[in-house]
């Protein structure tokens, strides 16, 4: 078995392990919330806790998957380039690191909703409030949306950067990989504007956009790099 059909596998993996993240995390999680312990619009940490349910946390779970597939698909990215062009060849790497640093500060979020802003909500008292307006991502003015905003931007600009690979290759995936590194800069720089957006309707409905987005990229990367091996 020859290291460049492994990493097309390493490819292969990676966009099937990210699509799961991003169809459980969204669209599935999103609905199940919904239907089951629905979080009402911010007003306070104290009608948050009212409002808070272990369930609530299920979409932040499912998107460690997502972080784990979009490591392995950059790396996977930047192992198998095998053509003679060192600038595409850096442009990976860079996309590699940048995509570190999105799973760090995503991983951190994560991390916060699912086990900080959770016990600081099982275990209420007044003066958590502070933390958890803080830190909990329903509240839009959290710290954790502009860090979950721009982490997002910097997984476009990799991704943005891995559009290189598929030249000559797959002009879909491509321009899917260049559109993402534009819609999520663009949406980091809205933030700064406006930051209440994101929980806008307008803001739903961009979300919903992306996920779509990002699922037909995993698809067709995954199918793409699976064809390479069969």
């Amino acid at each position: 078995m020859s290291a460049k059909l492994d990493y097309n596998k390493l490819i292969s993996l990676g966009a099937l392990v990210a699509l799961v993240g991003y169809i459980m995390s969204g669209p599935v999680a999103f609905v199940i919330v919904r239907l089951i312990k629905p979080q009402p619009p911010w007003v306070s940490a104290a009608v948050f806790v009212e409002n808070y349910g272990t369930i609530q946390d299920l979409p932040f779970y499912f998107g460690f998957l997502l972080i784990g597939g979009m490591l392995m698909l950059a790396a996977g990215h930047y192992l198998n380039f095998k053509d003679n062009d060192d600038e595409k060849k850096f442009h990976l790497l860079i996309a590699l690191g940048w995509t570190i640093v999105f799973c760090a500060l995503i991983s951190f979020n994560y991390i916060c909703q699912t086990t900080f802003v959770h016990n600081l909500a099982l275990h209420y008292k007044p003066e958590h409030d502070a933390a958890i307006s803080m830190f909990s991502m329903s509240n839009p003015l959290s710290f954790c949306w502009a860090n979950e905003m721009w982490g997002y931007a910097l997984l476009g600009i990799a991704t943005w950067l891995m559009a290189g690979y598929y030249q000559h290759k797959s002009n879909f995936i491509r321009w899917l990989l260049i559109s993402n590194g534009i819609v999520s800069i663009g949406s980091a720089l809205w933030t700064i504007i406006d930051v209440d957006w994101v929980m806008k309707p307008v803001g739903l409905v961009a979300y919903f956009v992306w996920n779509v987005l990002m699922i037909v990229m995993m698809i067709s990367i995954y199918l793409f790099s699976k064809k390479q091996y069969d």
